[in-house]
């Protein structure tokens, strides 16, 4: 290159004219040849692309290594509080063991239920761009994602881990659609929990006086807490956050369950009943749970800054003994061990009733066109492994998927708890994606959130409720409840025990 460029007669000028001619007729001349060939099949864009390859490669350098695929996982969910987020890490450090090579690229987006990550992943599925695996609710919630045609089957997890075996019938159903398995439990939740302050029990004689709560009613659920703000003022009969709106569609849940039985519950959270006829028994339990909701409003048994709390928030209200009960799910015990509140002393908890088991699950899932799909199946063997369901589930709150996992819990609540998974009547959750339609409980939460605000401020509770009653009954029917479980019966939701 230096001759080159210090040459200067007009013998080198001709030379290098003809060089540059030459391979300028030559590429010509190969270009002619293609002109005249037939219409290219789709694999001639391949052929060129070869031959450009070539030249490059005598005239200027080697092509490129191609840049190796980022091992990643990337995954969404909304574990963000105190116990939950220590949970899933101590997940992600099995899989990390397991496959030290992997980049885990976490998405935790905040906002208890997923209420918040529930429409950021719906607009990554659409648009064509999913995770590799996402945290999803077993039962209703899944099936939407099922119905809509995002998910791809699991069925070989599941047998590769043997999960039929260890994994009851009921939770089996919330995975399962048309025939296939769909995603991995991770845990099993309770949401019916009355989690209450001790010392403010035991200073106003609550058990002596109303007996255990485990075998409380709906009257005196209500009668407790009015008890409580007549004899302790300074202190929120009952817990509420109201600020994400689903805790308290979470306690109308719970007490709907409690006041109308396991058949009532599903009847109304599946649609099946004569939601037109108001006189339908199923109206009658509902009017009940709306007018207490609303009677505690009215009458200030609520802590009156709940709009602005989310669920920790309103917990840690009981273990700071500001607030004696709250009505809610058993992370409430992930949360109150991660802040080192103190069982027995700060803090203790019922099944509430205990003769029922409202269910939930976490679980992930695998996304058709996942960019990484086999990494994902990983990561879900990970999540279905013992070591990954006992290291997470002392840690959350929760207990075990699989029944042949027996952590040693620190708290007497989950051995309870896990036994009565095994003997207590069964049904799933409406709130936490188990049994109901996203769309009728997003509606639920805005109707209810509604009833209480009217109810503060003074309304009527009588035509409070029967205005909530009216809107739940265009709910139904706007949401298309009734047509998303068509063909299922109500045994189909129920363990009866």
């Amino acid at each position: 290159m230096v001759a080159f460029r210090k040459a200067t007669s007009k013998t080198s000028a001709l030379i290098i004219a003809a060089i540059v001619l030459i391979i300028i007729a030559a590429i010509a001349g190969y270009y002619a040849g293609l002109s005249s060939a037939p219409s290219p099949t789709p694999a001639s864009p391949t052929t060129v692309t070869t031959v450009t390859t070539v030249t490059t490669v005598t005239t200027v350098s080697p092509t490129p290594t191609a840049t190796p695929v980022a091992k990643q996982l990337i995954i969404y969910h909304w574990w963000t509080a105190g116990g939950e987020k220590e949970a899933i890490d101590a997940v992600f450090k099995v899989f990390k063991e397991k496959y030290p090579d992997v980049e885990i690229v976490e998405n935790p987006v905040a906002g208890g239920a997923g209420a918040v990550m529930k429409a950021v992943i719906w607009g990554l599925l659409a648009s064509g761009t999913p995770p590799d695996t996402f945290q999803v609710h077993a039962g209703g919630e899944l099936k939407e994602y099922v119905d809509a045609g995002y998910l791809a089957p699991v069925d070989d997890v599941w047998k590769d881990m043997g999960l039929e075996e260890v994994i009851p019938s009921t939770l089996q159903a919330m995975c399962k659609f048309n025939g296939h398995y769909y995603a991995v439990p991770i845990n099993v939740h309770r949401s019916n929990v009355l989690w209450y302050n001790p010392k403010i029990f035991e200073e106003l004689g609550i058990i002596d006086k109303f007996g255990d709560p485990r075998t409380w009613d709906l009257n005196t659920f209500l009668e407790v807490a009015r008890y409580i703000k007549e004899n302790k003022p300074g202190v929120a009969p009952v817990a509420l956050a109201t600020r994400n709106k689903w805790p308290l569609t979470h306690l109308f849940e719970v007490l709907l369950v409690l006041h109308g039985g396991p058949e009532t519950y599903v009847k109304f959270w599946a649609g099946k009943f004569d939601y037109k006829n108001p006189d339908d028994p199923v109206w009658s339990a509902v009017r009940d749970v709306l007018k207490t909701i609303a009677i505690m409003a009215k009458e200030g048994l609520f802590n009156s800054n709940h709009p602005e709390l989310t669920w920790d928030q309103a917990a840690a209200l009981v273990y700071q003994g500001k607030a004696a009960m709250y009505v809610h799910g058993d992370w409430v015990a992930g949360y109150f061990m991660s802040v080192g509140a103190k069982y027995g002393e700060e803090w203790a908890a019922a099944p509430f009733p205990k003769s029922v088991f409202i269910l939930l699950s976490d679980s992930f899932n695998l996304p058709k066109d996942a960019p990484h799909p086999e990494i994902a199946v990983d990561w879900l063997k990970v999540v279905a492994s013992s070591e990954a369901q006992e290291n997470f589930n002392l840690i959350k709150g929760s207990i075990p998927a699989r029944t042949d996992v027996s952590p040693k819990y620190p708290d007497p609540y989950r051995p309870e708890t896990a036994e009565d998974f095994k003997k207590s009547t069964l049904v799933p959750s409406a709130v936490h994606g188990g049994i109901s339609k996203e769309a009728f409980v997003t509606e639920m939460h805005n109707i209810l959130t509604s009833l209480v605000t009217s109810a503060t401020a003074g309304a009527d509770v009588d035509t409070a409720v029967n205005a909530a009653i009216q809107q739940i009954m265009q709910a139904i029917d706007r949401s298309g409840v009734v047509s998303f479980w068509e063909g299922y019966t109500i045994d189909y939701f129920i363990t009866k025990r």
